[in-house]
């Protein structure tokens, strides 16, 4: 299986959470809800480097300052989402789960924290797990990236075969950001997956309304327009993608339709 997209999406909710602590001031936790405690300027200063150095792959650096963080703050459950992450990419997964559990322990109602405990257990095919704490982040009222969650646990119910309990968390989702190009990108998937060609052919429609598609989702409009039995359109889309990608290996779809 594959988890890129998820990743992305826990990568980029844990970005919004920190970014929030830079723009309300240093010692503003990520969220302001009673269970998350305040970070020292310090402790806060390093954090945002560990991330950073993160994201440029210098990870002897990353870790080095998260755990100045972690000094400085142990309280703090965004210290140790970073050094989950952290520790995920050195491939030391037992240190990385140990990491997020202590993260959701100290601050158990924090969305972004539940989301990110979430994605884990979802990649490590937890799925009831995974899909209880999507549940408990939406519910935070001070999680500004619902829909991230939403996304997540659509994905994750498709991931684990469960296509009944996709739809509604991305139609929420949906709700809450109708263009989001993730969102709209699953939704294609799991119509099709479903056999809901034209319905699929729908969410393709909007995403591609978006910008750029990749190959992925070319090689998807393929099969939809051919589920469809609209061959012109797939041939379209087929001559697209070999234009647009020249390289790309057709490799297995995430399922096939179920009747």
């Amino acid at each position: 299986m594959r988890h890129e997209s998820l990743r992305l999406a826990w990568g980029l909710a844990l970005a919004v959470a920190l970014a929030g602590c830079a723009s309300n001031g240093a010692s503003t936790p990520a969220h302001s809800g009673p269970s998350h405690a305040k970070m020292s300027n310090k402790g806060l200063a390093n954090l945002q480097l560990a991330q950073n150095y993160l994201r440029a792959g210098r990870l002897d650096v990353a870790l080095d300052r998260a755990n100045r963080a972690l000094r400085l703050d142990p309280q703090s459950a965004d210290v140790q989402v970073v050094l989950g992450m952290i520790r995920q990419q050195l491939n030391d997964e037992a240190r990385a789960g140990e990491h997020f559990d202590r993260a959701v322990k100290l601050a158990p109602e924090a969305g972004h924290v539940l989301n990110v405990r979430g994605v884990w257990l979802c990649e490590r095919n937890r799925y009831d797990e995974a899909d209880a704490l999507f549940t408990r982040a939406v519910a935070d009222p001070f999680y500004e990236a619902k829909a991230q969650s939403y996304f997540n646990a659509g994905r994750c119910a498709m991931l684990g075969n469960r296509l009944d309990r996709a739809e509604v968390p991305l139609r929420r989702g949906l709700e809450l950001e109708p263009n989001n190009p993730l969102l709209l990108e699953q939704m294609a998937r799991l119509q099709f997956r479903q056999g809901n060609f034209m319905s699929a052919r729908a969410f393709f429609q909007r995403r591609e309304a978006q910008g750029e598609v990749g190959a992925e989702m070319l090689d998807l409009a393929v099969a939809i327009e051919e589920g469809a039995g609209d061959r012109a359109a797939a041939e379209r889309y087929r001559a697209r993608l070999r234009q647009a990608f020249p390289d790309y290996t057709p490799t297995a779809r995430e399922g096939s339709p179920q009747s």
